[in-house]
Order: C-alpha cells, then sequence, then structure tokens
C-alpha cells in the first residue's frame, strides 16, 4: 500500500457530528452521518464531502461529515450541525479503493506501514476521510475511492 506524506493547510469543517464506536465489523454512526450529510453536500454544489475522525486510531471516538468551508461562509451552517476549525498539520495519505464493507481491511493494513516507518499520531489533530462527490452511489462496488489521513508529529 503506498502513502504520501502532505502538509494540509488550516481548514473549516462542517457538518454533522456524534460519538461513535467501533465494534467489529460495524462503525456507529459513520454510514448514517454521511447519508444524513449528502443532502446538504449536494445543495452546496462542492466536489469532496469531508468525515473527520476524533482521536485518531480509537475505539470511541467523535466523527463529523461535511464539507470544508471558507471562515466566511457561516451562513451555510444549518440548524443541528456542528463546526470545526483546525490548524495546518503534516499528514500521512493512504488511498482505500474497493467497497466500503473493506474499509476496516485498509485501515489494518495502513495502520501496520504507519508503525512499520514509525510514525507517531500528532496527538488533538483529527484523522480525515476525503471522497470525491463523485464516488457517491458506488460505495458498494470495487470502483469506490476514499483518501484517509492520518495527522503526525
Amino acid at each position: 500500500m503506498e502513502f504520501k506524506e502532505i502538509i494540509k493547510s488550516s481548514f473549516v469543517l462542517v457538518g454533522f457530528s456524534a460519538a461513535g464506536k467501533w465494534s467489529g465489523d460495524i462503525v456507529h454512526p459513520i454510514p448514517e452521518l454521511w447519508e444524513k450529510s449528502y443532502k446538504f453536500i449536494s445543495e452546496n454544489n462542492v466536489d469532496k464531502i469531508v468525515g473527520v475522525c476524533l482521536p485518531p486510531r480509537s475505539d470511541h471516538y467523535f466523527y463529523t461529515c461535511g464539507i470544508e468551508i471558507e471562515s466566511v461562509d457561516f451562513h451555510k451552517v444549518e440548524q443541528g450541525m456542528t463546526l470545526h476549525t483546525f490548524p495546518t498539520q503534516k499528514y500521512v495519505v493512504f488511498k482505500h479503493i474497493g467497497h466500503v464493507k473493506e474499509i476496516p481491511n485498509t485501515y489494518g493494513e495502513l495502520w501496520k506501514i504507519f508503525d512499520k516507518e514509525g510514525y507517531r499520531i500528532k496527538e488533538g489533530m483529527p484523522e480525515i476521510e476525503i471522497v470525491d462527490t463523485n464516488m457517491y452511489e458506488k460505495e458498494e462496488t470495487d470502483e469506490y475511492e476514499m483518501e484517509i489521513w492520518i495527522p503526525v508529529e
């Protein structure tokens, strides 16, 4: 599995959020948040869906699914949404290709590489999942692609 290092500029994320829990093959409530966010994402005519998980590599987490906005676009925040700002950060970026049910396997492989390469997670920074909006409704195909960004020290 290939990866690359990228410095991501500071960004603002607006979306729907919930506390979550990993239990075997099920990641609650991530699929529901992506589904709930789709209408909002479609209405804002963006090309990327962004999921953020805090803290990374944890069985208990806080997850947000939404879009990046300019800090002046606060009018896009609807009732029931959350808004988060994140500073510039270095990430190691991996790519998942295939059915969404295979995402846990991709994470298993990337953590092996992450550890082997000697990376350490940057505390307090988000793990990010980025999906092009043209991947919507391809989640259950071998064509589905998603980037996984892990914050590093």
